[in-house]
């Protein structure tokens, strides 16, 4: 029962030190949004631009459009691009790593 014990507690301590923060996201969504915009548009030169373009654009709103929750051992990320107070996407930090739990887009409005 200790050795459980102790290694619930190693794990907790790990999970607590890895949970990523704000940076670690905005580089997450940079890559995330370049990735997407890749892979919509095909290879080429205007692809790798534009991805990028679309990238840094997406890291530069993340801190304003971001709300972090902290459960110690990960953390909830929930995007509101177009700053409406609904949700355009969420993504789960743990040990590091980042899960997209909802696609980050925006809503078509008409």
């Amino acid at each position: 029962m200790r050795r459980l014990l102790t290694l619930a507690v190693i794990a907790i301590a790990f999970l607590a030190v890895t949970n990523p923060g704000m940076s670690a996201f905005q580089d997450f969504a940079r890559a995330h949004a370049a990735d997407r915009i890749q892979s919509e548009m095909g290879s080429g030169p205007l692809a790798d631009l534009l991805s990028g373009a679309g990238g840094e654009l997406m890291a530069g709103r993340v801190p304003e459009r971001t709300t972090r929750t902290s459960y110690l051992v990960c953390s909830l990320y929930t995007l509101d691009l177009d700053n409406d107070g609904r949700p355009n996407g969420r993504a789960l930090g743990i040990a590091g790593q980042f899960v997209v739990l909802e696609e980050f887009a925006l809503e078509d409005k008409g």
